[in-house]
């Protein structure tokens, strides 16, 4: 593979991640994570604003990260790719694992332990 093709899939790799910069776009991957949901269901879980909802979900559409079904007049959204949830999760894994890392020194540490 040349470098310039790895360079071009690295920014795509970057632009999906700063997709999921965004911690109320996390929030609607979580919900979506667990099955297809309309616009209102999701506003209704995370008690977000409509229109903040609706603006994330267009720019997930949009990337490609989220798909639509209509019914009537109710838009259902669902997550393009059910790999992308297991990926939260993993990073959310990983995350768990530094933060106790992390607890752990600090409490190594005599003038933080607890109770000195």
């Amino acid at each position: 593979m040349e470098n310039t093709e790895k360079a071009a899939i690295y920014r795509l790799h970057a632009e999906f991640c700063k997709l999921l910069s965004d911690a109320n776009r996390l929030l609607i991957i979580n919900e979506l994570g667990k099955g297809e949901l309309p616009v209102n269901e999701l506003v209704r879980r995370l008690e977000l604003k409509q229109s903040n909802v609706s603006k994330h979900l267009a720019l997930m559409r949009e990337r490609g990260l989220v798909t639509t079904r209509r019914d009537g007049s109710t838009i259902y959204y669902s997550l393009a790719d059910k790999r992308i949830s297991e990926a939260i999760r993993l990073l959310k894994e990983v995350q768990g694992d530094q933060i106790a890392k992390q607890r752990i020194m600090v409490q190594s540490i005599p003038e933080y332990s607890p109770g000195k």
